[in-house]
């Protein structure tokens, strides 16, 4: 994708470098899918991306990208 904008790319991407800072990404087995997580704290996690070619996965409210999981 190619932005053509005067806005300055800080203004654009504010707040791009403090979701790098946010906490890791793991993969995980979590409800027998394979997902991709950001650590929050010790045993919660969000849902970044599901890993999966199997319908039932995206359907899943419970792996809903953004959802907050317990491990």
């Amino acid at each position: 994708m190619i932005l053509h904008s005067i806005v300055p790319v800080e203004v654009v991407f504010g707040n791009f470098d403090d979701q790098k800072k946010e906490g890791k990404n793991i993969e995980l087995d979590y409800l027998g899918e394979k997902i991709v997580a950001t650590a929050l704290s010790n045993n919660r996690y969000r849902v970044d991306r599901i890993i999966s070619t199997s319908l039932k996965a995206y359907l899943n409210p419970n792996l809903i990208p953004g959802s907050i999981i317990e491990r």
